[in-house]
């Protein structure tokens, strides 16, 4: 009976301690989890450079008082320009505006039914809307918007040794779709396509060569790679 009321003790005992012992670990502080990197945020001001080459071609078409001709000019061009623009994210989403100029060389000739004719393209510019997703610094996004710029076509005769110039500036439409990746936390590349469409364009002569008309359907496609500063 004693044996039995000391193992009983014993047991007791144990158990006491146990418990105690389990009451000391929870009052020993564990170690803070340590904090996930926050994603990155696409909110805010940017500005920087891009450059790219542009193709495609036109369809122009002469007419009124001479023989009718119809013929297609290269619009294949490289561009450099600016760019600025604002994103807002909410959550994965981000809404953005974009601006743009760029310098290009676009030029172009045709010779026939006697006249020649030229064409150029100096510049041209955008305003666009964009919708982003994001995948922390990675962002998918399609645009889309206005686009502005001016053509020079110059008509001469050859052999009469007389010409003129007519330039018409045209606004149209634009959209295409990219890709930004924030390299640091204000640096980001990007890259983009994008297809553009000034539509017809009628000219007509202004008094060198009396009842010539014509029209031009101006589009181009365009590839850009882009560097940017985020505020």
């Amino acid at each position: 009976m004693t044996k039995l009321f000391r193992t009983g003790l014993t047991g007791l005992a144990i158990l006491l301690s146990g418990a105690a012992y389990a009451a000391d670990l929870r009052k020993i502080a564990l170690p803070p989890a340590p904090d996930l990197p926050a994603l990155y945020s696409w909110t805010g001001f940017y500005a920087g450079l891009q450059g790219g080459y542009a193709w495609g071609d036109s369809r122009v078409r002469i007419g009124g008082g001479f023989a009718p001709v119809s013929f297609r000019i290269g619009a294949d061009s490289a561009f450099g320009g600016a760019h600025a623009g604002f994103n807002y994210q909410l959550g994965g989403i981000v809404l953005g505006v974009e601006g743009d100029v760029e310098a290009l060389n676009s030029r172009s000739r045709f010779d026939g039914i006697g006249l020649s004719a030229r064409v150029s393209q100096d510049w041209q510019g955008s305003a666009r809307a964009r919708l982003g997703l994001a995948f922390d610094r990675w962002m998918v996004f399609g645009t889309g918007g206005v686009s502005f710029t001016e053509y020079e076509r110059r008509i001469f005769a050859p052999g009469a040794g007389f010409g003129e110039r007519l330039t018409s500036a045209r606004t149209g439409w634009n959209v295409g779709a990219g890709v930004n990746f924030a390299f640091t936390d204000h640096l980001i590349l990007g890259a983009e396509y994008r297809y553009t469409d000034f539509g017809r364009n009628r000219f007509a002569s202004s008094g060198a060569f009396p009842g010539l008309t014509g029209s031009q359907e101006l589009s181009s496609h365009s590839a850009r790679a882009s560097v940017a500063y985020k505020f």
